[in-house]
């Protein structure tokens, strides 16, 4: 008699921690942007180390700062919360960051995951 498959357990510490398929680990330098207003949204970034910000040009050319952000927080989500279209804002690095870069179709498929949807939108 075959044994009952094990549930399939879902470690988002360490999907967000380490390189693997459709994630790579980014560095950038202070004042470099992980993506431009306007651009594909074809990833998303989890902040693993630095402080960032997010920025919108309004039509008339004026800059807004719209958000900070730190450690541990995730960037560009608007790139898995709907179909993918234009970048919203500009993200930029305030300070040197490392940040995991996971493509949109790999966090799609993570969110299925148990844990993953609370995490990124709670």
């Amino acid at each position: 008699m075959r044994e009952p498959l094990s549930p399939v357990t879902f470690d988002p510490a360490a999907f967000l921690a380490m390189a693997g398929l459709g994630r790579t680990i980014v560095q950038l330098e202070a004042n470099e942007v992980f993506f431009l207003q306007g651009s594909h949204c074809d990833s998303i970034y989890y902040l693993q180390k630095g402080r960032a910000r997010l920025t919108i040009v309004s039509a008339a050319g004026k800059e807004a700062t719209i958000s900070l952000l730190a450690i541990g927080e995730f960037v560009g989500e608007e790139c898995v919360a709907g179909i993918a279209g234009p970048r919203l804002a500009t993200a930029t690095a305030i300070t040197a960051c490392t940040a995991m870069k996971i493509g949109r179709k790999e966090m799609i498929r993570a969110r299925f995951m148990k844990s993953m949807p609370s995490l990124i939108f709670s």
